[in-house]
């Protein structure tokens, strides 16, 4: 009996620790999946010029994707097939006065041949014009992506801008298939 006891308890211990290290490995390759190890790269070129659809947000950044969600199925209906969905974000959401009442905008941008279809009576719409901005990406894989991102870009862009001398400006996400690029116009 104590020969088969001790055993049974090597027994169900390896396989404690066969399965944590298994459950370590799915969770180390998802993160890598997601980007967390990857190195972000900051360049200067120039973006733009878009044609933006949006509407302007004040409150909370979440209900981001709903807006763009909204405006992208407002745009099929008319014939429209977006290029991208974007936000552009005003305030620092680290101000703590700003927390719950955050400025900004979600929305579409358009390929330049679709401009002309649209109805600007039903729409807001503006143009980014092509200026020099400072761009990073991100990959985008699933939804937690975007909050990754934010944790992983903004701190680098921050240094990199501060380190330049540039003035901080509000940043614009453009959310393509595979990936999330950040932008922030400089002068």
């Amino acid at each position: 009996l104590g020969l088969n006891t001790f055993s049974f308890i090597e027994f169900m211990r390896k396989k404690r620790i066969l399965l944590l290290a298994t459950i370590l490995l799915l969770i180390g390759g998802l993160m890598y999946y997601m980007g967390v190890f990857a190195r972000v790269r900051i360049m200067e070129k120039e973006m733009g010029p878009y044609v933006l659809v949006y509407k302007e947000i004040n409150g909370d950044n979440k209900l981001t994707k709903k807006t763009i969600e909204e405006i992208t199925n407002e745009l099929q209906k008319e014939g429209i097939t977006p290029y991208r969905g974007y936000s552009y974000y005003y305030d620092d959401p680290k101000t703590p006065e700003k927390e719950t009442n955050l400025s900004n905008e979600a929305g579409c941008i358009l390929k330049q041949d679709d401009s002309g279809k649209l109805d600007t009576t039903k729409f807001k719409i503006k143009e980014f014009p092509k200026q020099h901005c400072v761009v990073s990406n991100f990959r985008y894989k699933i939804g937690l992506s975007v909050m990754l991102g934010k944790m992983k870009v903004y701190p680098a862009l921050e240094s990199y801008i501060k380190e330049k001398g540039y003035k901080t400006n509000p940043v614009m996400e453009q959310y393509g298939p595979k990936s999330i690029t950040y932008i922030i116009p400089v002068k």
